[in-house]
């Protein structure tokens, strides 16, 4: 029953299974667990199936048997609809049977909380002691569409569009949704778009079986070319980017509807289906890192599947507009310009050849406008055409109205041998609803279309992003002396003081600046001379994260009597302000020149590990929020690019008169922090430096602060 790719997969007896079991199961298909089986066999699946009920001898027409032991041959898969305090035993019956695989309908497990949690412990101890795979509990089901398997309850099936859907030509989607209704919803929205699905799946609360697990899956049958999710959490942060990587790989997009970007949202994600939300920059740092591309909205979701499904890859973001209203066109210009694409003017060459048909009153240059008197001739085929062997854009779109259009039969195989050989995607929009017949003819000849302009710009964003995703990346740097930086780390106590962080960034080729730590005043002053003056004095604490607010940090200190004065009056007025802190001294430090402020940090998140953050920094960080974030390590020309995507790059080319800054040397900075981040993810929590002063192109950056924060040592 499996395709050929996923047979050898451990969720082939769960996704395609050769015999069901059904637990449970009634005679009353209204009911939901008689529906369960009544759906499972008007979907078509072809091997036995085993209705399991103590007392009936036969149920919807089928053999009864008392037991999952009972049934003439282990099933490869059991649905389950009983209460949720039978479930473990009979999980325990089916291991002992030797079914395969179990699907629990239930509910009533960790969604509820409280004791009903433990009861989902239970399940996922049973499932990981016996090897028997668990789907659920609190699932909707799932739908193999290429091997007839309906193994859902849910009524928005429909089944009259399945025969079709199994003989569906091209890259199919398949949908996982952590939210119950939700995946078979977007399915039903799909199918009115004439989409072609391979799997519909809800994982439920994932005692055992989770997305990433049925991600996998997808990933590797080759019955699925694009991947839809609805996520509300992500379990095995290491294991989903593992798995994405792959996806990213084989060429298989994977779109991500991911909620939790509000505090309603992380509520409602808990509640749910007791799952936790991780920190949603970290969500977008890592889908853009995997050529995720993360969606906000199910139509969203729609828009990009169906061009990644038939589009072929877009190269660039250079757009052409045929248009047959120029009003529309222009409109269309204009969101896709929002979108970053640019809709060039064509060369004097090409709008020769188009105004050679077009009527004096169209236009050539871009957008093309064939004006309404396209519905009277081949002027829309002949500029899509001229358009797709023209090397001067990278994807074409027709603005039409196909409500009513009479000449659009007449140039389908014109139109059919364009969506065949065209290495660009060609998309089409109806600013009116089309038709029906319309539709139906765009879909059976592989054009996708669209009735929002915005759902053409997301979809050409949804091909470009992916493309450039997929291109080869830099190498993260390599080096650095770990077992110094370790060793560091090792003298130090939890929160690192900005002395104590000095050697550790050392070790990593990353310089601070020239700096002194002092005990008492007599040795900053002599510090400061060696140093030259103007100098700063900053109090080194690991219990005083925020020094300015402590008054712990005097600047521009001139002379010697002016450091000895700043010295005695910080040391009195932290120590009396914070009686408990521990005090290693005071850091005397060489002021640096003026710079472009900016930050450059690392926090290890739980699931995803080590995260890079790069902006505009200082007391203004958090004020302005302009950052950038990816996963560790980063080469240096990634960097580059997260620091021109700041909404304030411009600052760093010179502002105003000002030079532009060293944005070479930051990025090396950042890319040597990466590293270290990556070698020491299991030891370092945080690290911030903020501020880094950027000076002039070729006069490098200084390091204005640092904070380390290590994990709590292991007891030895």
């Amino acid at each position: 029953m499996a395709a050929p790719g996923v047979g050898g997969h451990a969720l082939a007896p769960f996704f395609a299974p050769r015999s069901v079991a059904v637990v449970g199961a009634a005679d009353d298909p209204t009911r939901l667990r008689g529906r369960i089986l009544a759906q499972l066999l008007k979907g078509g699946f072809a091997g036995p199936v085993y209705p399991v009920h103590p007392t009936a001898a036969t149920i919807q027409g089928l053999p009864a048997y008392p037991s999952v032991g009972a049934t003439p041959a282990p099933a490869d898969l059991a649905l389950v609809a009983i209460p949720s305090d039978r479930v473990p035993g009979v999980l325990e019956e089916c291991a002992a049977a030797g079914v395969r695989s179990v699907l629990v309908y239930s509910g009533g497990f960790a969604e509820e909380g409280g004791e009903k949690s433990q009861l989902q412990d239970e399940v996922a101890a049973i499932a990981a002691r016996t090897g028997i795979r668990v789907g659920g509990p609190n699932s909707v089901g799932f739908l193999n569409i290429a091997d007839a398997v309906c193994a859902t309850f849910s009524p928005a099936i429909d089944f009259d569009a399945l025969p079709a859907q199994r003989q569906a030509a091209g890259k199919r989607i398949g949908i996982v949704s952590q939210s119950g209704g939700l995946g078979f919803a977007i399915f039903n929205r799909g199918l009115r778009r004439h989409l072609a699905f391979s799997h519909v799946v809800n994982t439920g609360n994932e005692a055992d079986i989770d997305a990433t697990d049925v991600l996998d899956f997808l990933v590797e049958d080759p019955a699925t070319g694009v991947i839809a999710m609805f996520l509300e959490s992500i379990r095995r942060g290491d294991r989903f980017q593992a798995v994405a990587a792959k996806a990213l790989e084989r060429g298989k997009p994977i779109i991500v509807a991911k909620v939790g970007r509000s505090e309603a949202g992380q509520r409602a994600a808990l509640s749910h289906t007791a799952s936790l939300t991780g920190a949603d920059a970290v969500y977008d740092s890592v889908f853009r890192h995997l050529g995720i591309i993360r969606v906000d909205d199910q139509d969203a979701m729609l828009d990009a599947a169906q061009a990644l499904s038939l589009c072929p890859p877009l190269a660039g973001r250079r757009v052409g507009i045929v248009t047959i209203s120029g009003g529309v066109g222009g409109w269309m210009a204009d969101t896709l310009s929002g979108q970053g694409f640019t809709v060039p003017a064509l060369s004097a060459a090409t709008q020769a050849e188009i105004r050679t048909w077009l009527p004096a009153f169209g236009a050539a240059f871009n957008p093309i406008d064939i004006t309404a008197n396209a519905m009277e001739n081949d002027h829309r085929a002949r500029s899509l055409e001229t358009l797709a062997a023209a090397d001067e854009v990278d994807a074409i779109v027709n603005v039409s109205s196909l409500a009513a259009d009479p000449r659009l039969p007449l140039e389908r195989d014109r139109l059919a041998a364009l969506a065949r050989t065209s290495t660009r995607p060609i998309l089409f929009y109806s600013y009116p609803l089309p038709s029906p017949a319309a539709a139906d003819m765009l879909a059976a000849i592989g054009i996708p279309l669209y009735t929002s302009l915005g759902g053409v710009a997301r979809a050409l964003d949804a091909l470009a992003r992916y493309h450039e995703a997929r291109q080869p990346r830099p190498d993260a740097p390599s080096g650095g002396n770990g077992a110094a930086a370790r060793a560091a780390l090792d003298r130090a106590g939890g929160n690192l003081c900005e002395y104590e962080a000095a050697p550790i960034l050392a070790a990593y080729g990353i310089a601070a600046a020239p700096s002194h730590l002092a005990r008492t005043a007599s040795e900053a002053v002599a510090a400061a001379a060696r140093l030259g003056f103007p100098v700063a004095l900053k109090v080194q604490s690991p219990d005083i994260l925020h020094k300015t607010e402590a008054g712990g940090v005097a600047l521009g200190l001139a002379d010697e009597d002016a450091v000895a004065r700043a010295f005695a009056a910080m040391d009195a007025q932290v120590r009396a302000s914070h009686p408990a802190a521990a005090i290693h001294g005071i850091l005397v430090q060489k002021m640096a020149p003026r710079g472009v402020e900016m930050i450059a940090a690392v926090v290890a998140d739980p699931g995803f590990g080590p995260q890079v953050s790069l902006g505009f920094g200082g007391v203004l960080v958090e004020l302005l929020g302009d950052l950038a974030m990816a996963p560790a390590p980063l080469a240096t020309a990634t960097v580059e690019r997260m620091v021109g995507q700041l909404r304030g790059a411009r600052l760093l080319d010179g502002w105003r008169g000002a030079p532009p800054a060293d944005r070479a040397a930051f990025a090396d900075l950042a890319s040597r922090l990466s590293r270290l981040a990556a070698d020491l993810g299991d030891r370092i929590l945080e690290i911030e430096l903020n501020p880094v002063l950027v000076h002039p192109a070729g006069q490098g950056v200084t390091i204005v602060d640092a904070l380390i924060r290590q994990r709590p040592k292991e007891p030895t």
